[in-house]
C-alpha cells in the first residue's frame, strides 16, 4: 500500500500560521503505518486551507466521516487540540502534501502500470496498442490521491486505491 503523505508534526503548525493557512479539515486516515504486533492507532488526515470556504467545502464532500472537522488554528481551544493529538500515540496524523512527488511518480510507472492497464481495459472503451502509452499523473482532492488517466483527448479521474486494488 502506497502511502504518499508527509506525517503531520508540531512545528509545522507555526508554518502554517505564518502562511496563513489556518484552516485545517481532519479526515479518517487509512493508509498509515505502524510497528507489526502493536495496537494500530488511528489515522488521520489534515489538509489546510487559507479560505475557509474552501475548507467547508472540503468538510462537507466528506461529512460522512467520523472524524471530519474543520479547525481554525487561530482559535486556542481548537489549537491545543491539535498539539494534544500529536503528543499522545492514539493517532498517526498525516498530512495532505505529498512527500517527494518524484518518488511517487517512479513508484506509480514502475509498480503500477500493469494495473493501470488492467484497469483501463476493464472499465473504458479505449483500445489500447501494444506500443501505445497511457499518461497518468497524481492529484489530491479533498484527502484522496486520485490517477489522471490520459489518451489522445480522453481523460479519465480514478481514486487510486481502485487501481491499487487490481
Amino acid at each position: 500500500m502506497v502511502q504518499p503523505f508527509v506525517r503531520f508534526k508540531p512545528e509545522y503548525i507555526n508554518r502554517l500560521l505564518l502562511l496563513k493557512k489556518i484552516y485545517l479539515v481532519s479526515q479518517s486516515y487509512k493508509r498509515i503505518t505502524h510497528p507489526p504486533g502493536t495496537e494500530k492507532p488511528t489515522g488521520l488526515l489534515l489538509t489546510d486551507y487559507d479560505d475557509p470556504g474552501l475548507g467547508k467545502t472540503h468538510l462537507n464532500a466528506i461529512k460522512t466521516d467520523p472524524m471530519a472537522y474543520l479547525l481554525n488554528l487561530a482559535n486556542e481551544a481548537h489549537l491545543l487540540k491539535i498539539k494534544e493529538l500529536l503528543a499522545g500515540n492514539k493517532y498517526v496524523i498525516y498530512w495532505s502534501v505529498v512527500e517527494d512527488p518524484t518518488l511517487l511518480r517512479k513508484t506509480l510507472d514502475f509498480n503500477y502500470k500493469d494495473h493501470i492497464r488492467r484497469f483501463v481495459l476493464a472499465n473504458t472503451n479505449w483500445r489500447i496498442g501494444a506500443d501505445e502509452q497511457i499518461r497518468a499523473s497524481m492529484q489530491v482532492i479533498f484527502g484522496e490521491l486520485f490517477i489522471i488517466l490520459k489518451r489522445g483527448n480522453q481523460t479519465m479521474r480514478v481514486k487510486f486505491e481502485e487501481i491499487e486494488r487490481l
